[in-house]
């Protein structure tokens, strides 16, 4: 098993755990699911003789775990972040800050003279973004932008990127 695959699994089960922590301390968990548009910037984004990446999609899944009447909580989700939510508006849209820490899994293919070349690597990375909720009944609709800084990979520049995210989740307020 890869050290990536073991991450994943270790952020799946902390997050497992971290749900089940949140019934029974009077907590409230949300599930979600989302989709995004990434970015790539700095050296990492196509240069105009098209060298480099293009924008590309992904896709998320989610929990956050918050104390009730705290603006603070916790959410695993491929990173382990932190959230901030500020008290939201008569109409239900409220704004939240996050921020966290995590791993990558880095690709890279090169294809020459019809055979193709590729090696991966773990790094590090950090994020930092903000987003706004809008609730719908029981389920709240989200849209957040982040940028997402993966440490050097293969001795070349870094790889940041941008990824435009919009999902809904789905639990407690």
């Amino acid at each position: 098993m890869s050290s990536a695959t073991r991450v994943v699994c270790g952020l799946v089960l902390a997050s497992l755990v971290a749900t089940a922590m949140a019934a029974a301390q009077g907590t409230s968990a949300q599930f979600g699911v989302g989709a995004s548009l990434t970015i790539p910037n700095g050296d990492f984004h196509a240069d105009a003789n098209g060298d480099g990446f293009n924008a590309g999609w992904q896709g998320i899944a989610l929990v956050e775990v918050r104390w009730r009447g705290s603006p603070v909580g916790f959410r695993v989700g491929g990173t382990a972040d932190v959230t901030y939510h500020f008290k939201g508006s008569s109409g239900g849209v409220a704004g939240y800050l996050v921020g966290g820490v995590g791993v990558y899994s880095v690709k890279l293919a090169v294809t020459s003279g019809g055979a193709t070349a590729d090696s991966s690597e773990t790094k590090f990375a950090w994020n930092v973004g903000m987003g706004l909720t809008y609730a719908v009944g029981g389920a709240a609709l989200f849209f957040e932008a982040r940028y997402v800084d993966v440490a050097k990979s293969f001795g070349a520049a870094k790889t940041p990127f941008i990824p435009i995210t919009a999902g809904v989740r789905f639990g407690g307020k």
